[in-house]
């Protein structure tokens, strides 16, 4: 029975429903005002929504302009098309993260002896990639609810300050040494933001995007060592602690083996002092040849394609890998190395060879340092006695201050150095008053100024030149005195006038013989 119901259900046919007349879209209605009733104003009617264009009757063309407005902005809406200044900064900062990309999947960790060159391409890639991952997230966190009308420069300022109290992304969550971030760092964080900005802008076609403003770096750093402060690192890297109290090395008191009280240097254990040896080599080389940190950690023994390398016989240092492009990255140039320090790389390259160590400046184990041994570093400025201002690049800053203490010509300092002439002289120039001894010297005593003259140039009689004035010339002293014998004459005339006379003066007569 049920079945037979259900299938007599199912046989009957539905009735047709018919839709209602299609809507019109927007349009301008006219409403009676709800504050003055004499009073019809516009509105704008969408469906079931009603939006006033707070326009009277007389004021057709002012609401049919509002009316074009409404349909734009809905078009916009239903196409997905944003206001440029509603962009979200998180958008922006996604979209630059998506282009940096590299592609594939990333690699396997590897030991770096065993990957070919393309595979330590890749792997560099992708870390820089994930370099840039921490730094916008950096970004995402603070200008979470941000959009591209909220990039002013005070809210950029603000992100300094707040990115400056912050921990550094480099360094792992569970770290409790990792120190904040520095104001350098948040700066370039900045940069990474107006290049988001001005790709999305480029790639979307924006009609306008902020112009993000990059906060002025503070003053550079004009810290570099002297060469007491350089024996002083020296002696903490072999586990010496310096004493700021008594300005020594601190010592403790010890008994002998015969019961004899002996004082001797304080050392830190075996293993701290194993860890700082490959120090020793990253200092000499950063201060005798001025080379960049990067750029140290790179160096092999034998020349490649990917980092430099040293030529002891031929006393060369080559810090850029023969098969990098030198457009790119910071200026590696090739430069001279002194005796005494090709003979000691010489002793040092000798033994690695032997051992099977391919690094100039290596870890304990033999392999080349990925990234900075930042936390060796500080340790060793720390037992030193030495200020927070001294880090790695202050290596580079103390060899080119040598130089100019030295008197060095500064086209020769800046070819060893591996930068520009102009560099080395607006950085380098004012760190040290050391060096104008006689620069100084040469201006009081005025060397070569009194024998200097001045030469009058011969030009063309239509260009007017003020052609410095030249000297008198030399003339002998017989015309020297007519000249100031006529001098006194003209003055008695001169005296004579005065006097209400220009007769001569009356002659005494000589008495007669």
């Amino acid at each position: 029975m049920r079945v037979a119901l259900v299938t007599s259900a199912a046989a009957i046919p539905e009735p047709e429903c018919k839709r209602g007349p299609a809507s019109n879209g927007p349009h301008l209605i006219t409403r009676r005002s709800k504050t003055d009733p004499t009073r019809f104003t516009w509105y704008i009617r969408d469906g079931k929504h009603e939006e006033s264009t707070r326009q009277p009757l007389a004021e057709r063309k002012r609401a049919d302009r509002a009316l074009d407005l409404y349909k734009l902005q809905k078009e916009a809406r239903e196409r997905g098309i944003v206001a440029p200044r509603m962009v979200p900064v998180a958008a922006t900062l996604n979209h630059l993260l998506d282009a940096a990309r590299p592609p594939g999947k990333p690699p396997v960790p590897r030991k770096t002896s065993l990957r070919s060159a393309a595979a330590k391409e890749e792997a560099r890639q992708w870390k820089k990639y994930r370099k840039l991952a921490r730094r916008l997230a950096s970004l995402a966190t603070y200008f979470a609810d941000a959009t591209l009308k909220d990039l002013t420069t005070s809210r950029c300022n603000a992100y300094i300050e707040w990115r400056s109290s912050q921990r550094d992304a480099r360094y792992r969550a569970d770290d409790p040494d990792a120190p904040n971030a520095s104001r350098s760092s948040a700066r370039e964080d900045i940069r990474f933001l107006r290049k988001a900005v001005k790709l999305y802008a480029g790639e979307d076609t924006l009609a306008w995007h902020p112009d993000v403003k990059v906060p002025e770096p503070g003053p550079g750093r004009t810290r570099w060592l002297r060469r007491s402060e350089v024996a002083r690192m020296y002696w903490a890297i072999r586990g010496r602690i310096w004493d700021s109290e008594t300005g020594d090395w601190k010592r403790e008191r010890v008994f002998g083996p015969r019961g004899r009280v002996l004082t001797r240097y304080v050392y830190r254990d075996p293993q701290t002092i194993a860890n700082r040896k490959p120090l020793r080599r990253y200092l000499m080389i950063g201060l005798y040849t001025g080379t960049r940190d990067e750029a140290i950690r790179d160096l092999r023994w034998e020349c490649t394609a990917e980092g430099g390398c040293i030529d002891v016989e031929g006393r060369f240092i080559h810090r850029r890998g023969f098969g990098l492009d030198p457009s790119k990255g910071k200026p590696r140039t090739s430069s001279r190395i002194a005796i005494k320090v090709a003979s000691t790389l010489g002793r040092w390259r000798k033994s690695d060879l032997a051992a099977g160590i391919a690094a100039v400046a290596p870890r304990t184990d033999g392999e080349r340092y990925a990234s900075t041994p930042v936390w060796i570093w500080e340790a060793v400025v720390a037992d030193a006695g030495l200020d927070e201002e001294v880090v790695r690049h202050t290596l580079r800053h103390t060899a080119a201050t040598w130089l100019r203490i030295a008197r060095v010509d500064v086209r020769a300092a800046a070819d060893l150095l591996g930068m520009s002439v102009q560099t080395a002289v607006k950085i380098y120039g004012q760190w040290t008053l050391e060096g104008q001894d006689a620069a100084a010297d040469a201006l009081a005593w005025s060397h070569g100024v009194k024998a200097a003259h001045s030469f009058a140039i011969k030009v063309p009689a239509t260009v007017e030149v003020a052609v410095p004035r030249a000297l008198p010339p030399r003339e002998h002293p017989a015309q020297t005195e007519r000249r100031r014998r006529e001098r006194v004459r003209a003055a008695d005339q001169v005296t004579r006038k005065q006097l209400g006379t220009d007769s001569a003066w009356p002659r005494t007569s000589r008495p007669a013989s």
